[in-house]
């Protein structure tokens, strides 16, 4: 699967006929950041959460998975907003 980004055209299509009270969720519990202008015509939706450190052997073990978020909910941060302790993640 590659990536292609999305023309502002393109997202209007599929929103459209929806009225602006509609909501619209992100998969995986993402939450809606900021829109962050990256050139000429091109932008970045970002989303807020706290992305999992892979160490490099995971990486080795498990070639496709690029990236993993977590929940945040009950999750004890220190002072450095690094997480106090591993957390375990199982792969399907």
């Amino acid at each position: 699967m590659s990536y292609e980004p999305m023309t502002v055209g393109e997202l209007r299509t599929h929103l459209k006929g929806l009225n602006d009270s509609d909501k619209i969720h992100l998969p995986g519990e993402l939450s809606f950041n900021e829109l962050r202008h990256r050139g000429d015509n091109e932008y970045i939706i970002l989303v807020e959460e706290p992305e999992a450190y892979l160490r490099e052997d995971f990486r080795e073990r498990n070639p496709h998975v690029k990236v993993a978020f977590i929940r945040a909910d009950n999750i004890k941060w220190d002072k450095t907003g690094i997480v106090g302790g591993p957390i375990d993640v199982e792969i399907r």
